[in-house]
């Protein structure tokens, strides 16, 4: 039985939380590395790439899952904006809410609860994909890996909505798929809900212990209970 949790206000990450983006992701990956020769890259091979924005990602595929971007190097500056430029062009192609994502967000709207967005994703695409797959209206916030000069797990993204809105982080739960999710959760002072299908790097959540784990977004109201209604 999963316990409740109690919040005033939700964080979601966006990519592996709310969206299942990594067949778009896979196709912008798969375009720059056939222009620079090199193999292109099986869908579950980028499911398990994903998660700490662009530049990480396409260092990724370049050179192994372990791979950080380099530092002033301009071929790989290059290769980001053409990643970038071809992602932007296909944001939506294939990329779609989690099953449960739009009923989830609709009762959360419907109990006038306080949601934003907070991920990795460059801003402008993060509002482009929010916007093309019609859930921008349920945030009143949106910040992106770009927003901030400190990204997650930096908790400064997630304090800001928060400070906004005058709810302490102690009664918020932020939801996500990852480490950088839960660490930056646990650095803000809010609980964490592991969504489990989406892109964890091959972490199984029972080892890190969030505050919740579930498999589903139709699960999320069930798991959310207002404080105010407690």
């Amino acid at each position: 039985m999963i316990t409740p949790l109690y919040a005033d206000a939700l964080l979601f990450d966006l990519d592996g939380t709310l969206v299942d983006s990594a067949p778009d992701l896979c196709g912008a990956m798969n375009h720059v590395l056939q222009h620079h020769q090199l193999p292109t890259l099986a869908l579950d091979q980028v499911r398990h790439l994903v998660g700490d924005g662009a530049r990480t990602l396409l260092a990724r595929g370049f050179w192994g899952e372990q791979a950080t971007p380099p530092l002033q190097d301009s071929a790989f500056e290059e290769a980001v904006a053409r990643f970038l430029a071809y992602y932007s062009d296909h944001l939506s192609d294939h990329s779609r809410p989690y099953p449960g994502a739009l009923e989830m967000l609709h009762h959360f709207r419907q109990q006038q609860m306080p949601m934003a967005v907070v991920t990795n994703k460059p801003y402008a695409l993060a509002l482009s994909l929010l916007e093309k797959l019609q859930l921008l209206p349920f945030f009143a916030h949106v910040s992106g890996g770009d927003s901030w000069p400190q990204r997650k797990p930096a908790p400064e993204p997630l304090l800001y909505p928060l400070q906004q809105w005058q709810i302490p982080p102690q009664k918020a739960v932020m939801v996500g798929d990852s480490m950088t999710d839960l660490q930056a959760a646990r650095a803000a002072g809010c609980a964490m809900v592991w969504m489990r299908h989406g892109y964890s790097r091959g972490i199984v959540p029972e080892t890190v212990h969030p505050d919740c784990i579930l498999d589903h977004c139709c699960q999320l109201p069930a798991t959310i209970q207002r404080h105010n209604d407690s």
